[in-house]
């Protein structure tokens, strides 16, 4: 499902803990130059802020996905877990660069919370997304490749506003 197929449970967790941090790095010290550069569209039509809360929106899915596989038998999951295309979430805003970061950290924390919470053999639970199988641990790799992607295009689109 991702590029991170032999990334461990606590290793995801330490990743999703690092990408807030990182994430504030990546967009400097918050002053009004920062603000208008984070609402910046870049080249692709998308502005950092746009960025962060459309990962804050697919973490949730994935989040809520992988609550639905350690709680219930084989839950039908949401399609958007697998499959890419159906995040593209639009989503124009005027919130302060600081109050979506705090979205997008509070989203990231509340995955990573989760994630410690789930022992064992519960990370091998599944739900499905049609006939296709998806584990908790296949869900929490994708948490973690939804954040780095978010992260590495803030970075992208800060350095090319510079």
């Amino acid at each position: 499902m991702t590029e991170y197929s032999t990334l461990m449970p606590a290793d995801a967790v330490v990743a999703l803990r690092s990408l807030p941090r990182r994430v504030t790095a990546a967009l400097g010290v918050f002053d009004e130059s920062t603000e208008a550069r984070a609402h910046q569209l870049s080249r692709d039509g998308v502005s950092a802020v746009e960025v962060l809360l459309g990962a804050a929106a697919t973490l949730a899915v994935l989040e809520k996905g992988l609550r639905d596989v350690t709680i219930l038998d084989t839950p039908a999951l949401h399609p958007a877990v697998t499959n890419r295309q159906l995040r593209s979430i639009e989503i124009s805003t005027n919130e302060p660069t600081e109050a979506v970061l705090e979205q997008f950290s509070d989203r990231v924390g509340s995955t990573a919370a989760l994630a410690e919470s789930i022992k064992g053999h519960d990370w091998s639970r599944t739900g499905t997304v049609g006939d296709v199988s998806v584990s908790a641990l296949d869900l929490l790799r994708e948490a973690v490749a939804v954040g780095v992607d978010a992260l590495a295009k803030v970075e992208k689109i800060i350095a090319s506003l510079d």
